[in-house]
């Protein structure tokens, strides 16, 4: 059968579970669902935030192996600042009925790897969401979770203004960026900000590095200043690293070979070196994109390939090096661990990836600890352009929920979006 994969053991499947960070926008359960997405407003570049404020919607997708139909059915559920089950009722958050069948899907054209594409918007004719907060979107077979989903609605309160400096406690203008920050709550009823609010604090949306409630330098006045907080202190890392497949038979960016070993292409990326100065480019703070030069329709006509990266290195001790981007949902896990291949003294992982454009990083995460370092493969380099998303939650007294009330996204070479 063509489509086997065979990359990934049965027993390695039972490895995919997060190992070391702890609170992804998205995974699957099995190999045989890849390219999982959130778009919000069509817009691939949003965080998947929403704004309740407007009529925005978001799109979930994903790819199941093959061209066997499987009767997918999504639940929804709202979550808590830390993403466990909020004490609501169903009934509280969702104007509809969980458990309705994805039916908008479509098989592959054209394709080596045989697969059908799903897609769910939210909000549609059958589900509505009420609430602000934090929300898991299971996608079930059988009434077993096969992947999830996590996102986000926002009461689009204009709460939060943020700046980004190099001048840091820990040094100036070297490998680090200093988040400041200022919240200010005199439209909401806050009686302990200790208690009643919570802010998190990410850097190119990723999650094992996310710093969650941080302390407030000062509070005066209905307003929290976070000025040289300790805490808002980010390894500035480097610009990420990117290559382009969007076509089987030229070669795009950092892409050194593309071959067809029967039955599936292969694409070996230029051989990645150890950064040890800065490097400009226009990235998309790790995003990528689904792409196929001569498709109508990227989401079925765009094929799947293994993509081998290949980074030259003497072997690390003392923790284990993983291949990261957005395509990865946050997951540092076996699927892309790397292995440390000593004749070739390199360290080496092949992702089976769609077709598309990719923005991509090295990250060591030491034995013990569940965020990864940039500063071993990338370097850190305080001129790095890097977007932070900032989320304020608000409990109020007597509340059973926790309240998305404010959302910004700060990049730190332009303005807030």
């Amino acid at each position: 059968m063509r489509n086997r994969l065979h990359i990934i053991s049965l027993t390695a499947i039972l490895l995919l579970q997060p190992c070391v960070s702890h609170a992804q926008w998205f995974g699957s359960r099995t190999e045989q669902i890849n390219t999982l997405r959130m778009i919000v407003a069509g817009d691939w570049e949003r965080p998947p935030v929403v704004d309740m404020t407007s009529d925005e919607t978001i799109t979930f997708s994903f790819d199941e192996m093959s061209h066997q139909y499987r009767r997918f059915t999504y639940r929804i559920r709202h979550c808590n600042v830390l993403w466990e089950p909020s004490d609501i009722l169903e009934s509280e958050y969702l104007d509809g009925f969980n458990d309705q069948p994805i039916d908008d899907w479509e098989n592959s054209l054209n394709t080596t790897f045989d697969y059908t594409h799903y897609r769910l918007t939210i909000p549609n004719d059958e589900v509505k969401l009420k609430l602000s907060g934090n929300y898991r979107l299971s996608v079930c077979e059988d009434g077993r979770e096969v992947a999830y989903f996590k996102f986000c609605l926002s009461e689009g309160m204009p709460l939060l203004s943020a700046s980004v400096t190099d001048n840091t406690d820990i040094d100036t203008r070297e490998s680090h960026q200093q988040v400041g920050l200022e919240v200010n709550y005199s439209s909401l009823r806050v009686r302990d900000h200790t208690k009643d609010l919570y802010t998190v604090v990410m850097q190119n949306g990723r999650t094992d590095n996310a710093v969650l409630n941080p302390t407030p330098t000062y509070n005066a006045g209905n307003k929290l200043t976070y000025e040289h907080c300790r805490e808002l202190i980010f390894p500035a890392g480097n610009e990420f690293r990117r290559f382009e497949i969007v076509n089987m038979y030229d070669y795009f960016m950092n892409v050194d070979r593309i071959a067809f070993h029967d039955p599936f292409y292969h694409a070996t990326l230029m051989q990645d070196t150890r950064r040890h100065a800065y490097k400009f480019d226009h990235d998309h703070n790790g995003r990528y994109l689904i792409r196929y030069n001569q498709a109508s329709d990227n989401d079925t006509e765009a094929d799947y390939l293994f993509v081998h990266f290949n980074l030259a290195s003497e072997r690390l001790t003392g923790g284990r090096m993983y291949v990261y981007g957005h395509f990865s949902g946050g997951n540092l896990t076996t699927k892309y661990e790397m292995e440390y291949n000593p004749q070739e003294r390199a360290y080496q992982a092949s992702i089976l990836l769609k077709q598309g454009a990719y923005d991509y990083q090295y990250l060591w995460v030491p034995d013990g600890e569940t965020a990864g370092e940039t500063k071993p493969a990338e370097g850190d380099w305080y001129e790095t352009g890097n977007e932070y998303l900032i989320l304020l939650y608000y409990r109020e007294r007597g509340s059973r929920y926790d309240r998305l009330v404010s959302q910004l996204v700060y990049d730190s070479n332009h303005s807030p979006g």
